[in-house]
């Protein structure tokens, strides 16, 4: 019975992505990143805050339609996946078709935290975790994200981008506003220096994202076979495929591993070779193309 209700809300799931799909918007999911940061004691869960922020402002860019929150924690539980951040990209791209999404961004921050230049007396150089209650002279903030984003479709790596900010204050006394109390984009947290600094990181990764997004970070379409120069393609009449359409030719290059972990980072892919859509049916097209293409390649629309 549990079995049946998983697939079943698997099923809803991909069956409510299905417009998004058509309507011309990428379908993205955001996991929580891991956190990599030293910042020491206090902060909890701040690849899940970082994560939710980058949420939302791709939301705002109002190119992306955006997997719930909602939704990925009850995928993940019900694949017993803990909510670290570290997955593989095969997991991340099951992880993402399981929610019907294009794609699902991955990551880690890098770094989160602060550092006091001098204290209130005799100027005494030290770095001090986050509290209050010192005098200081100068006080700065820095956060580091380094994400990438897989295709669920062929579970490769199609963009990546890093993003870092820094705010300092010339003075602050008392509180340093920078306390675990407050919420990530929630009860000022976005007007403390540590909130700026995210801010800016993750504006930065969100820029880099959409850029790559644009220039090629396109769903993969994939190859049912091959007869001569003529590729055969899983995307039809019912998919929005049109005769003359132009997709580059991409092939998996070589595996990349973690060397701490050993796991599984993904590969990059290169280009071999464009195809040009010659016929269309309403469940698949064929294209032609002068490349030595193996049924493994993907096809991607852009540059």
């Amino acid at each position: 019975m549990k079995n049946k209700a998983i697939v079943i809300s698997a099923l809803l799931l991909l069956s409510s992505a299905a417009a998004g799909w058509c309507g011309g918007k990428k379908i993205i999911c955001v996991l929580d990143l891991e956190d990599k940061s030293s910042h020491g004691h206090g902060w909890q869960n701040v690849g899940t805050g970082i994560a939710e922020m980058m949420v939302t402002a791709l939301s705002e860019t109002k190119r992306y339609t955006l997997i719930e929150r909602e939704k990925l924690e009850s995928v993940m539980q019900e694949q017993r996946l803990g909510a670290s951040g570290a997955v593989t990209a095969q997991t991340a791209a099951k992880i993402g078709r399981l929610l019907g999404a294009q794609f699902i961004v991955t990551g880690a921050v890098t770094e989160f935290g602060t550092k006091d230049s001098k204290i209130g007396v005799g100027g005494l150089e030290k770095v001090l975790p986050f509290g209050g209650g010192a005098k200081m002279a100068k006080n700065t903030a820095r956060a580091g994200i380094d994400v990438r984003a897989i295709d669920t479709t062929s579970g490769q790596i199609v963009a990546a981008a890093k993003g870092e900010g820094s705010k300092s204050s010339a003075e602050f006394k008392g509180n340093l506003s920078i306390a675990p109390s407050f919420d990530f984009g929630k009860d000022g947290f976005d007007e403390t220096i540590l909130g700026k600094a995210a801010r800016k990181a993750v504006d930065d990764v969100v820029k880099e994202l959409t850029a790559k997004f644009d220039e090629g970070g396109s769903s993969a379409v994939k190859i049912i076979k091959i007869t001569g120069n003529q590729v055969y393609i899983n995307s039809g009449a019912a998919d929005g495929e049109k005769e003359g359409r132009t997709y580059s030719i991409y092939r998996a290059g070589e595996e990349m591993t973690d060397p701490d972990t050993g796991e599984s980072l993904g590969s990059e892919e290169e280009k071999i070779g464009t195809a040009k859509v010659v016929k269309v049916t309403p469940k698949y097209s064929i294209a032609e193309t002068k490349a030595a293409v193996q049924k493994t390649d993907v096809l991607r629309e852009g540059k």
